[in-house]
Formats: structure tokens, C-alpha cells, sequence
């Protein structure tokens, strides 16, 4: 698929948070694999999986994530100068390509600096939430990007009624999640009746700062109630001082960083935060439930142009409420223990609830989107 003249090609890729920089990840190895011997290299934004794999890191990603309008104004002289960088280094480089993964704050404004000069392909893979909100970025992406690359069935159809190019892919979590349970079979509990339960507070300081203390007390609670073991999940790269405020209340408990997707399998019930943790627990099939909090300003400025009734993606999928959700307010222990306690005790709604997740396989199909994202960026670029 190269070129004739045998000239090395060179992609800017980038992605600004740690959900991304995974998917660009298993992108990239992808991509130079259908180059062969012909050779690609890559430059960009990214995190060390990224630099692990060849990337040429103008920034890393651990200073780039956000939550509200409140943190974007904070860091507004240091995402300038990024997105500065960015642009020069495309304008100086000519890549032959420029990817965009997710972070539609940042890369809509990039690709929009970009459509100034640049003049080969621009490609967005792993679509913004733009049908859930900020709908009218749906004209930035008509107006700036080339090609569409979408992971979940309706977006296509959304993307298709304002006339843009899009394909849907297929998910990536597929693949990665159907090779990891071929891995990894579930472990047998040493005590049959202890109940295995973990905690997926968030990858970002804000969502630690305002999510652990609920989240401790209901673990409290609810060992008074079982006879469990539960985790805490520590997000690779966190900073270790985000939680040592929460450390006293955390010394009966277990704070890991073990392969998340371990946790989840041998989990009798995971609290996760809103985001793509969701689908990776629909996909691994134990029950969960949804939490999510921001600050009072960020909620009530959000809350206007959020078009969806639902954060969970389990949920949007299925047109159903099958995990319940709990935001914002309604995140207190209270409610976390109401739902925890039936999702243990009430065999047939546990049951039920693990049958729904099963047609999230069903809705998301086989493909292999790194593959099929590889093909179609690498045709793009002829």
C-alpha cells in the first residue's frame, strides 16, 4: 500500500487520554503491520504505550486530562501552547496523514487549526459523543474532517444524516476482551461464600477527589453486611499522593493496580464511574453499577447540553436501563448499598442482569476495528 518511490510515510497521531492512547495503541500496530517492509512512523500526542510503540511523543498525555469547563480555563495557556505545537510541527513535518482519536475539546480545535494549510487526509477514529452532547461540533466535523471512524452501530447513522464519511468499524473492546477471556478463566474462590467486590473510581485526580469518599463508606458498609473481599482500583500512572487523604480509610481494604479486566472477571459486583469502563464490564459480563460526580459548577453548566437520559453505554445500546446510574446527587452511599445489596442477595435479578449484557456482544459484533480502522486509514492515504 505504499507508494511507489519506497519513501518512508509518516502519520500524526494523537490522542489525549488514557482510554485513547490504548485504542491509538493497537491502531498503530495494526497499521505498521499491513505496511510491512515499506515503514510508517508515527508522532503525536500520546502516553508510554504509545511511545512503546514508536511514537515520537510531542507531549504526554499525563498533564492533558480534563473534567468541565472549570479545569479547561486553568490549563487554558498550557493546552495553547500544546496545540501550537501540534500545528508546527504538521505545518514543518507534512505527515501524510493526521489521526484524531476521541478528545474532540482539543483535536476539533487542532483540525480546525490544521484545515488552514494542511491539505491531505484528516481522520477522526473512536467518534466524540456529539449525539449525547455538543451536537452542533457535528459541523466542525462536516467542515474539518475526511473520513469518520466510528465504534458503535448508530453512529454511522448519525454521522450519515449531515452527509459525512463515515464507517463503522466495529469496537476495539471486542477483540481485546474476547482474547482476554479465551486467557484468562475465571479464578475459583477459595470460600464459597465470600463475595468479591471492586472499585472503579476513575483515572482522573477530579474523579478521585469526588468519588472516593462516597465510595469508602459504602465499602464500609457493606462489610459489615458480607463476608467479602473488596479492591479499590488504582489507575496505572495516578499520582500515588491523590490518595493519600484516603488512605486511613482505605487500610481494610485492598488498593491495587492489577489488570483491571482480572478484577471485573472475578468480581461478584464493580462499581465503575461513567466512561469506558462500562463497556468493558458489559463485555465481561458481571454485574455492575454506574456512578459519576463532577463539581456542582461543571454539572449545572453540562446539564443544558447533555441530550441523552443515559450515561451508561450498556444502557444506550440497549434502549433499556439495564445498570442502574448513579449521578450526581444521587451518587451517596445510600443508593450505591440499595442496588449492591439486591445485585448480591436477589439471585434471579443478578441473573437477569448478567443475560442483558450478553447482547451487548450481539450488538457490537466480530470485527476487528484495529484492523479494519489499519485498512482503511492506510487506503485513505493513496
Amino acid at each position: 500500500m505504499a507508494p511507489e518511490t519506497g519513501k518512508q510515510r509518516n502519520i500524526f497521531i494523537s490522542a489525549g487520554e488514557q482510554s485513547g492512547e490504548l485504542h491509538a495503541y493497537s491502531l498503530i500496530k495494526e497499521i505498521k503491520t499491513l505496511a510491512g517492509d515499506k515503514g510508517i512512523s508515527f508522532a503525536g500526542l500520546g502516553g508510554d504505550l504509545m511511545k512503546s510503540a514508536g511514537v515520537e511523543l510531542l507531549h504526554h498525555i499525563s498533564n492533558l486530562s480534563t473534567i468541565g469547563f472549570v479545569d479547561v480555563i486553568k490549563k487554558y495557556s498550557y493546552f495553547k501552547k500544546i496545540l501550537n505545537d501540534c500545528t508546527n510541527y504538521v505545518k514543518k513535518n507534512e505527515p501524510d496523514a493526521v489521526i484524531l482519536i476521541d478528545y474532540p475539546g482539543f483535536n476539533l480545535r487542532f483540525a480546525e487549526q490544521l484545515r488552514k494549510f494542511y491539505r491531505k487526509k484528516i481522520i477522526y477514529y473512536i467518534s466524540p459523543q456529539l449525539w449525547a452532547w455538543h451536537k452542533k461540533r457535528v459541523y466542525k466535523v462536516k467542515k474539518y474532517i475526511d473520513k469518520m471512524l466510528v465504534v458503535f452501530p448508530f453512529e454511522e447513522k448519525f454521522y450519515k444524516n449531515y452527509d459525512i464519511d463515515v464507517t463503522f468499524v466495529g469496537h476495539p473492546l471486542v477483540t481485546r476482551i474476547k482474547e482476554f477471556l479465551e486467557n484468562n478463566p475465571k479464578e475459583k474462590k477459595v470460600f464459597g461464600s465470600e463475595k468479591v467486590i471492586t472499585f472503579l473510581p476513575g483515572s482522573r485526580k477530579d474523579e478521585i477527589t469526588n468519588h472516593m469518599p462516597v465510595l469508602i463508606e459504602t465499602a464500609k458498609q457493606l462489610s459489615t453486611r458480607f463476608d467479602n473481599k473488596i479492591y479499590f482500583s488504582k489507575a496505572p500512572g495516578l499520582d500515588e499522593k491523590l490518595f493519600e487523604r484516603f488512605l486511613p480509610g482505605l487500610k481494610e481494604f485492598n488498593l491495587t493496580e492489577e489488570d483491571i479486566y482480572k478484577l471485573v472477571l472475578n468480581s461478584d459486583l464493580v462499581f465503575t464511574k461513567a466512561g469506558t469502563s462500562t463497556v468493558e464490564c458489559a463485555l465481561i459480563g458481571t454485574p455492575f453499577l454506574i456512578f459519576y460526580k463532577t463539581f456542582p459548577v461543571n454539572y449545572f453548566l453540562l446539564k443544558p447540553v447533555v441530550k441523552v437520559d443515559r450515561l451508561g453505554m450498556v444502557n444506550i445500546l440497549t434502549d433499556e436501563m439495564v445498570i442502574k446510574e448513579f449521578i450526581q446527587n444521587d451518587f451517596n452511599s445510600v443508593n450505591l448499598l440499595l442496588e449492591a445489596n439486591r445485585i448480591l442477595s436477589d439471585e434471579e435479578y443478578r441473573n437477569r442482569i448478567k443475560s442483558k449484557l450478553k447482547k451487548i456482544w450481539d450488538i457490537l459484533g466480530n470485527e476487528n476495528a484495529s484492523v479494519n480502522a489499519a485498512r482503511i486509514i492506510l487506503e485513505e492515504m493513496q
